[in-house]
């Protein structure tokens, strides 16, 4: 194959959570967060599954790049197919800055009060959720 055709070759890039289809589109490459490392999956990568991370990933649709907020999950790669099963994740384009920031110090607040019978593993994740999200919106604005 030559290096122009490799240029313009695409990846289908599926994205599905327990509540539908997030993302199904072409790409050129796709950035995920692996649980051993970030990865790059590009036209004719060899076929692997890999476990995810809490995250952000990267794709690119008609040299536009596009971020999603990814929730731990799996991502297998056979031919020139992604697809991504995660719990949880949200397009950039779709998030809610004013949300993420509100759940940011709602977290913040119950682990900084210590007050008996909080879930500090819960808070904790709820803080690291709203952290992914406002890191998402923050490479949005630079876009």
């Amino acid at each position: 194959m030559t290096a122009e055709a490799t240029h313009t070759a695409h990846l289908t890039l599926r994205v599905r959570t327990p509540m539908g289809t997030v993302v199904d589109t072409k790409v050129r490459s796709v950035a995920l967060p692996g649980l051993e490392g970030d990865f790059t999956a590009l036209h004719e990568h060899h076929d692997t599954v890999a476990q995810l991370r809490d995250g952000i990933a990267e794709y690119t649709v008609k040299g536009q790049k596009e971020y999603l907020s990814i929730f731990g999950g799996v991502a297998t790669m056979r031919g020139d197919v992604v697809e991504v099963l995660s719990p949880a994740c949200e397009r950039g384009r779709d998030l809610n800055r004013q949300r993420a920031e509100a759940a940011r110090q709602r977290a913040e607040e119950r682990l900084a009060d210590q007050q008996e019978g909080i879930d500090i593993a819960r808070a904790q994740a709820a803080l690291g959720r709203a952290l992914l999200r406002l890191e998402v919106a923050k490479l949005l604005r630079r876009k």
